[in-house]
């Protein structure tokens, strides 16, 4: 993966990533947060934007596997947890039986 300076591409635009196109992803490096550019064509641009939502929904279960072992869902029993299946089903029942 090569890599460049996030200040280099804000001031040079494509220009920074030379003349010679590649399909090798970039990371574009800043101080505080980096970004990865993923080269697409028409021939590979579907795969492309499977792999990146893919890869989004990876992201978004392990954000959310953090969090739980955070407040310690994790260790939530399986009859605690029908508990809170019930609990929400009859909250969402009654929302349903007001409207």
């Amino acid at each position: 993966m090569k890599t460049i300076p996030l200040r280099d591409f804000q001031r040079e635009g494509a220009k920074a990533f030379g003349a010679n196109p590649s399909i090798e992803p970039w990371l574009l490096a800043g101080r505080e947060q980096e970004f990865v550019l993923l080269p697409m064509t028409a021939e590979n641009r579907s795969a492309v934007l499977d792999l990146v939502e893919g890869l989004a929904a990876v992201m978004a279960l392990r954000q959310d596997q953090a969090r739980s072992v955070e407040e310690g869902l994790d260790q939530l029993g399986i009859e605690e947890i029908d508990e809170e299946i019930r609990a929400t089903r009859k909250v969402l029942r009654s929302r349903k039986r007001s409207a």
